[in-house]
């Protein structure tokens, strides 16, 4: 099952200091990325990243049920501030057999 996963950091608008960057940096920013760059190496984040300019990560994972996205996802440092969207894809071939039928259908009008 593929899905495509966005999290979001939201601005929150309060004053930030030299310290509390830094250790965001060291508590979830470092973090999130290790745990991103072992699940692409366990095969199961097969594509995407770190949004460019902002805190924010969007990839594409393969896992074999919702659980285990489910696992993924909160096990990810990030995800506990984040705003997090999950959309399910299916494979082209599946669309263009669905659509495929559509259109045989509309034909026996």
């Amino acid at each position: 099952m593929k899905f495509l996963v966005e999290l979001d950091h939201p601005k929150t608008g309060q004053p930030t200091t030299e310290e509390s960057t830094r250790g965001f940096i060291e508590r979830i920013i470092f973090p999130t990325l290790a745990k991103a760059e072992q699940f692409v190496k366990d095969g199961l984040i097969l594509a995407g990243g770190p949004v460019a300019g902002r805190i924010a990560l969007r990839f594409i994972v393969d896992v074999e049920s919702p659980q285990q996205l489910d696992q993924l996802v909160t096990s990810i440092p990030l995800w506990a501030l984040a705003d997090t969207r999950v959309t399910s894809l299916i494979e082209f071939s599946d669309r263009r057999t669905h659509v495929q039928a559509i259109v045989e259908r509309l034909e026996k009008r």
